[in-house]
């Protein structure tokens, strides 16, 4: 999240701005501005860049930057990453897990994308999914059919266990609406898709049922827009893209992918388009979805199928 303040003069560019609360001083995740007569979110100027590991077991991620969409590969993971989630921390860093049920946790520093390892999940996590809370923490489900949530603090990445879903999740995705709250959907558990759809109320972390999906969702990927609304991917081979408005919650069907998608990933430019690989080891097709219209269109290409895969972004 990037913004400009006028200081002495000059216009300088700001990546997080402070509030004044009952005399206190204190960090905002979301801010608002007048422009013209309108009140505009400072999440309009725009983020740097999208990051999509490849999955699959391999160590390449790809960066997709904004608004160009133009993709380049970036800083390899140390190690193969597989069945696994991401995060951010925007300005700071994006995590990625490294799945198949091992513990270990990588961070990739903003701008430079320098790789480095941070502290581990206490519970190794496979197929599961991620959300964040910007300049507060990240969320990581466990994934494997279990209920447990997992925390890392801003910037101390001091990791805790945090209110657990009411049941197993597994195969299943994640968005958030900045300072409000984060979303998982439920995914699998022995086989079985569900619809169930569960929010985390920030910063206390309690735990409630939101409305569910219109039909089953599993092996999908979600984004969201910023007090508009989240996304989640029908997945399992459907086209089916579905939207939480923010604050209600209320469920619709928005504009279908080109083709199938599945076992994929997702990422947005807040403010400005969301986007989904495709995934199934199909091809490295990445779609976009643009705010507000969710018109559909064809963003970047992969050099090579991306499956089973995560993101994160700087925006």
């Amino acid at each position: 999240m990037t913004g400009h303040v006028k200081i002495a003069g000059v216009w300088k560019e700001v990546a997080q701005p402070y509030a004044r609360v009952g005399g206190t001083w204190k960090e905002v995740a979301q801010a608002w501005t007048r422009v013209g007569g309108s009140w505009l979110e400072w999440f309009a100027a725009g983020g740097v860049a999208g990051y999509f590991s490849d999955g699959r077991g391999t160590t390449d991620v790809y960066k997709i930057a904004f608004p160009s969409d133009t993709l380049t590969a970036t800083t390899s993971s140390p190690v193969g990453l597989w069945f696994h989630a991401g995060f951010s921390n925007v300005g700071v860093a994006g995590y990625f897990s490294r799945g198949n049920a091992l513990s270990e946790v990588y961070k990739w520093a903003f701008p430079s994308d320098t790789v480095s390892a941070t502290t581990s999940s206490p519970l190794a996590p496979d197929d599961h999914a991620g959300f964040q809370n910007p300049g507060v923490a990240g969320y990581f489900s466990r994934g494997r059919a279990q209920p447990q949530v997992l925390k890392w603090a801003f910037p101390s990445d001091t990791t805790s266990s945090t209110t657990s879903a009411p049941a197993g999740m597994q195969n299943h995705a994640g968005f958030e609406n900045p300072a409000v709250a984060g979303y998982f959907n439920r995914g699998t558990t022995s086989g079985v898709l569900y619809s169930t759809v569960y929010k985390w109320a920030f910063p206390s972390d309690t735990n409630s049922t939101s409305t569910s999906a219109l039909d089953l969702t599993a092996y999908n990927a979600g984004f969201a827009n910023p007090a508009v609304a989240g996304y989640f991917s029908r997945g399992n081979s459907n086209t089916t893209v579905y939207k939480w408005a923010f604050p209600s919650d209320t469920v619709s069907a928005t504009t279908s992918s080109p083709l199938v998608m599945g076992r994929h990933a997702g990422f947005s430019n807040a403010a400005v388009a969301g986007y989904f690989a495709r995934g199934l080891n199909t091809s490295g097709t990445i779609y976009k979805w643009a705010f507000p219209s969710d018109t559909t269109s064809l963003a970047a290409t992969a050099p090579q199928a991306i499956e089973n895969n995560a993101g994160f972004a700087n925006a």
